[in-house]
């Protein structure tokens, strides 16, 4: 069997946690190494990015936004997890609700808003999940926090749902929005249903179906829907290192101003990460710059250019372990 480095895009089911994808990939592909980013609710369905293997290391490196969602609300009941999993703790009537109020209501929670976390998250007050509080019924006070809708479109109305799309940055509560749209508006709200369509570069076009997964018979089948770690990373500028200077790299060494070749330098500032590759187009590491692209020519060649964050494994390296 293979090893396997990457990424992998699982369209998440309800009823499912995100943690329990995680642990059919790892049992059912036999992979050692498993993670993933960014949690959906297990009511919450579409887009989880699950990281394999060495692709544990690049998660603090990728973009996790925007995040879009398709969501619906329904108007007059608010529940105690502000989704339809929880109990309702109160009711109001929603009949009479204008189109025009629900539009203006939308339009008011547009851009960057104040947002206080559900007890019912994962979100740590003094080291301690809000969600173990909330199990024993214990409510404690929540600081706000700012969150940017980058856009919220309504794409239905059938009250007292609402169904609409949402793209946002990381960290929005949706059931927050749905709870807050119906306390604007005086009748109250939750979620019903919610679907994320994107994370960050990553989208349902990319998915393996929870269904296909399951019936995989090992992980030399995942191939059509890995993503490799240098497509993940493509975003990031490219350094391709000659073999003394991937030598150095691979076992945590700097890599100073001679190491570099002038052709092909990209473009990067001071502070900024950079991917290192070989001659033969492999991720060796990913590079924090402690000069810009301007200063090449005008330092010192001793001068350090480049310090490893994170190293990944040689194909040689996996081989000899038994990986292949």
């Amino acid at each position: 069997m293979t090893w396997i480095d990457g990424l992998l895009i699982v369209d998440k089911p309800e009823g499912i946690t995100s943690m329990g994808v995680v642990r059919e990939v790892k049992r059912r592909c036999s992979i050692k190494k498993v993670g993933h980013i960014g949690t959906l609710d297990p009511f919450a369905t579409g887009v989880l990015p699950v990281v394999l293997n060495e692709g544990t290391k690049v998660v603090p490196f990728l973009e996790e936004e925007p995040k879009e969602y398709e969501a619906t609300l329904k108007f007059g009941e608010e529940t105690t997890t502000d989704d339809c999993t929880g109990e309702v703790v109160s009711r109001r009537p929603w009949e009479g609700i204008l189109p025009e109020t629900i539009h203006g209501a939308f339009q008011a929670f547009s851009g960057r808003i104040q947002q206080i976390p559900p007890m019912f998250s994962a979100v740590k007050v003094q080291g301690q999940p809000l969600y173990r509080l909330a199990r024993k019924g214990i409510e404690i006070e929540r600081k706000e926090r700012d969150v940017t809708i980058f856009e919220l479109n309504i794409s239905r109305i059938l009250l007292p749902e609402v169904t609409f799309r949402v793209s946002c940055s990381k960290g929005t509560y949706i059931r927050t929005l749905a709870r807050d749209l119906g306390k604007h508006i005086g009748c109250g709200a939750h979620l019903v249903r919610l679907r994320r369509v994107r994370s960050g570069p990553f989208s349902l076009d990319r998915s393996i179906s929870w269904e296909k997964l399951q019936s995989l018979s090992g992980r030399d089948e995942l191939g059509p829907w890995v993503i490799t770690l240098k497509e993940a990373l493509k975003k990031l500028p490219e350094v391709v290192g000659n073999e003394r200077s991937v030598r150095k790299v691979r076992v945590g060494q700097e890599m100073v101003v001679r190491d570099l070749s002038s052709e092909g330098l990209p473009a990067f500032e001071k502070g900024a990460c950079v991917q290192m590759t070989s001659t033969e187009g492999g991720l060796v590491a990913i590079l924090r710059s402690v000069i810009g692209d301007t200063d090449v020519t005008t330092v010192h060649p001793d001068t350090v250019a480049f310090r490893p964050l994170r190293v990944f494994r040689s194909e040689d390296r996996i081989q000899n372990e038994g990986y292949a």
